[in-house]
């Protein structure tokens, strides 16, 4: 098997914050990066976390079920994402990651380290 490292950027998407993850594939080592807020200023904000990553692809959390304003705002992300950046963008199930976040790293940084669950999830279903 000939593993292959990429940089991967996995994104907990939410109306009013977006988690970050930036996350390796050799190894599978990741690391949250600070929530942004979703706002007038999420792509600029975006911007520099894709220009000092640089990342091969990304991964975004998709839950099964979403409520209707939801969705239509998930949509919009992801096809403004995709036009922006044309990095190849991923979606993967994250139903349940927010709840796996452990207590104490809810105080913090919660969205990106359930955007780190995403890309476990991921991991592990494409390497495992």
């Amino acid at each position: 098997m000939n593993k292959q490292a990429n940089v991967v950027l996995s994104l907990d998407f939410g109306t009013k914050k977006i988690g970050l993850c930036i996350a390796e594939t050799y190894t599978g080592q990741s690391s949250p990066l600070p929530v942004l807020k979703n706002d007038e200023r999420l792509f600029n904000n975006l911007d520099e976390v894709i220009n000092e990553w640089l990342p091969n692809f990304c991964i975004i959390g998709k839950p099964k079920e979403m409520k209707e304003n939801f969705k239509e705002a998930y949509k919009i992300f992801f096809r403004t994402f995709k036009k922006r950046y044309g990095i190849n963008i991923k979606e993967v199930n994250e139903d349940f990651t927010s709840q796996a976040v452990a207590k104490e790293k809810k105080k913090q940084e919660y969205d990106s380290y359930s955007a780190a669950l995403i890309f476990e999830e991921w991991f592990n279903h494409n390497n495992g």
